[in-house]
């Protein structure tokens, strides 16, 4: 496929990826408290993010939507994906939060909006936009993304979790992580009911 002439799923999904990232970067630049100073788990997430993103943008148009299905699929994910990340902006407005692998510890507990169902709204935010990527094209070259963030996702959330140990807001941390789902929805929570 000519990637200077995309069928026009691609460019949705193409646009729809462009719109997560955009709005990845408000958020890193508007939203989420910057530490001071920077450590290896902020470069890295930056370093990988930015080149990853580079490699979906142009590896997606030169392989393309795979078919009808794929592109559903991807569509739902990626609304998915900016819906929850919009949502849980919404939860934070008043006290936002910082930034992955900042070494501050939490001053206080979010347990509405998304973080009613699940703790990391935003990482499961992120790797749905990456997950995208691979069901859209069905390549295992575009799952790539997918399989190098999420394990720095799953070390980020960690992290901040072993946070809360820290604080006053320990025992409430570990009732709240009882019943809510890390990336995904708890079926057995009290919660989500």
């Amino acid at each position: 496929m000519n990637p200077l002439h995309a069928d026009p799923a691609t460019a949705v999904v193409v646009l729809l990826i462009l719109a997560g990232y955009a709005s990845w970067g408000w958020g890193a630049r508007h939203f989420f408290t910057k530490p001071t100073g920077t450590n290896s788990g902020i470069d890295a997430i930056y370093l990988l993010s930015n080149l990853l993103g580079l490699y979906v943008l142009a590896g997606l148009p030169v392989l393309g939507v795979a078919s009808s299905g794929h592109f559903a699929a991807a569509a739902i994910l990626l609304g998915l994906s900016l819906s929850l990340f919009w949502w849980a902006i919404a939860a934070n407005r008043r006290k936002p939060l910082s930034f992955a692998f900042s070494e501050d510890l939490p001053e206080h507990l979010v347990a509405e909006g998304p973080y009613r169902y699940i703790r990391h709204p935003f990482y499961t935010s992120y790797l749905l936009t990456w997950l995208a990527a691979g069901v859209a094209t069905g390549s295992a070259f575009m799952a790539l993304p997918f399989a190098v963030m999420a394990p720095m996702y799953f070390t980020a959330a960690r992290v901040e979790e072993r946070k809360f140990s820290s604080t006053a807001l320990n025992r409430d941390y570990d009732r709240y992580r009882a019943g809510t789902g890390m990336f995904l929805p708890w079926p057995f929570s009290s919660r989500a009911s």
